[in-house]
Parts: C-alpha cells; sequence; structure tokens
C-alpha cells in the first residue's frame, strides 16, 4: 500500500509539522510513503496527476482548501479512469479548512491513519466548470462563487500576499465592501432561473466558505445535487449584520437572499464577472456548473443528517 502526501511549502503550519509527520508515518508504514513539497503555485496539480499515474492508493493533501483545490484538479486531469483514482485524504493545515468543516476531518495524524487502517472512506461528489470562453474545465470539491467572492479572490491572486493569507483574505474582503459594484447576472438550471443584481452567490456541494460562514446549511457531498445560496441587491450592512447567523448555518430570511438546489447551473453576466472555486480564481463567466456524482473516493467519516 503506497501513500503519497503532498504539502503545501507556502503554508507555515504545514511546513512546521512535516518532520513529525514524516517520523510518525514512516514508523507506522515503511516503505509505502512518498513526501512531496511543491514549489510553486498550481504545483500540487502536477504532483498529483503524476502521483496517480505513477500508480499510488491514496494520496494525501496536506495544507489547505487551495492544496486540496489542486490535488482533486491533479487527479481528474490524470489518464486514469475513474475506477483506478487512489482514495483522496486530507490533512488540514490551512487558514481557514472550510471543506474540512464539512466533511467532519481534524488535523490529527492518528485520526488519519486511523481513517486509513480501517478504510473508511465515503464517495462524495465533485463539481465541475467550463468556461465558455476559454474552454477550460476546472473541478472542486467545495465550494465555487461568484460576485463579490470570486472579485476578492481575483484581486488577492493579482497582489502579492504581503499581510499573509489570513490578514490579506480579510483586507481584500473590508476593500472589497467597500468598492465592490454590483452586476447583473443570470443563473438558469432546470425548473428554475435567477436575474438580478448579485453581491454574492454560492454554488455549493459543501456547507462552508470564506472561513467557516456556512453559507450552504443544507449542501451534502453525497446527494449528488448543490445548493444554490444567491444574495442578490443586499445592501452590504444587511450582509454584515447576518454574518451571526452564518457563522451558524442559520437561513436568512430576507427578499433578496435566494436558495435552490440544481444538479447544473448556467451563469451568465454581460460584464466581466469573476468566478473562484474552493478560494482560488477560476475565471469569467458565461460558465456551465455541474455536479459529478460520486466522482471521488475520501477518506472521512460518514456524513451526518
Amino acid at each position: 500500500m503506497k501513500t503519497v502526501f503532498i504539502v503545501n511549502s507556502k503554508n507555515t503550519r504545514a511546513v512546521k509539522v512535516l518532520p513529525e509527520l514524516e517520523r510518525y508515518y514512516r514508523q507506522t508504514n515503511p516503505g509505502g510513503v512518498q513526501f512531496l513539497s511543491t514549489e510553486r503555485k498550481k504545483h500540487a496539480i502536477d504532483l498529483a496527476r503524476q502521483s496517480a499515474e505513477n500508480g499510488c492508493d491514496y494520496i494525501i493533501a496536506v495544507g489547505g482548501d487551495g492544496t486540496l483545490h489542486e490535488v482533486i484538479n491533479g487527479l481528474l486531469q490524470s489518464s486514469l479512469p475513474a475506477t483506478k483514482y487512489p482514495v483522496i485524504g486530507l490533512l488540514p493545515y490551512g487558514s481557514a479548512n472550510d471543506f474540512a468543516r464539512t466533511a467532519h476531518i481534524s488535523n490529527s495524524m492518528e485520526d488519519l491513519l486511523n481513517l486509513i487502517q480501517t478504510q473508511t472512506t465515503q464517495r462524495i461528489d465533485l463539481g465541475q466548470i467550463l468556461l465558455e470562453q476559454t474552454g477550460e474545465v476546472r473541478y472542486f470539491i467545495n465550494i465555487a462563487g461568484a460576485g463579490l467572492g470570486g472579485e476578492v479572490v481575483q484581486k488577492m491572486e493579482q497582489n502579492s500576499a504581503m499581510l499573509g493569507p489570513g490578514l490579506n483574505y480579510f483586507w481584500h474582503i473590508f476593500k472589497g465592501f467597500l468598492h465592490y459594484v454590483k452586476k447583473e447576472v443570470s443563473c438558469t438550471s432546470r425548473g428554475w432561473q435567477w436575474k438580478g443584481r448579485l453581491l454574492q452567490m454560492a454554488i455549493a456541494n459543501g456547507r462552508c466558505f470564506g472561513n467557516a460562514l456556512c453559507v450552504a446549511p443544507d449542501a451534502r457531498l453525497t446527494d449528488g445535487i448543490f445548493q444554490v445560496t444567491i444574495f442578490g441587491d443586499l445592501s452590504v450592512w444587511d450582509y454584515l449584520k447576518n454574518l451571526g447567523n452564518l457563522k451558524k448555518g442559520v437561513r436568512i430570511n430576507h427578499p433578496e437572499v435566494t436558495y435552490q438546489n440544481a444538479e447544473e447551473v448556467l451563469l451568465e453576466c454581460n460584464v466581466p464577472c469573476p468566478i473562484e472555486a474552493d478560494g482560488e480564481y477560476v475565471g469569467l463567466a458565461p460558465a456551465t456548473l455541474k455536479v459529478l456524482p460520486k466522482a471521488i473516493v475520501f477518506l472521512m467519516p460518514p456524513q451526518m443528517s
């Protein structure tokens, strides 16, 4: 049994734990463990694709939501048929770890080893994004967003992170609240359509984004459906007033907040509208987003209802 750990070398928390991680797993699984560290942005995509094609049983992302996002994209870009994919796992050492909240995954090495030894896995859904302008396909495991969130992530990628990932994110969120101009957006799915001025939209496989904001309280990783949460022509003040409820996973009762379910959505806008996925900038609308049911096997406890 071969396990490959892909470590985000830009993540100081992950780097600090790496020596202990190596000692622990080499003792428990000698000869069957490989540790790979990223050297640049999107390197985890290449490492995951190569690891899958070279043959392994498990690929473990060590880092945050962005590292896991890259590992997922590398796996699905590989030449392997889906039936031959290795099992994916996560040691969450990121600044937000929003996917880990939905999946009830801890950063305990012992817990991860127990999941591997007991083969405690779930077959979970992924999301696919087709960008119409470029034809590029991207995948996400947690949440894709458009509107304010997409613009914030785009600006973060355009500017160097002088404040560290956590402060950098909140600084750009703060600036976004001050300067963001709502765009006229259309979102179409089978059985429903929404049009209007958009503050923020979340197309959710998981429940949380933006550092523990439970924007999609009814989302499940195994049900083959997105929960789509739309904050329309909502004032920034109304959004901020509801942050407490978002943290608690309470649905927002407001005429400009809409909750829908969808297996596929078409997102359109007449002006540039950035899209992010798992906190990573993806591209611009128009785009089609669809669920890939039971796409991968993931090391995690059973989903709670």
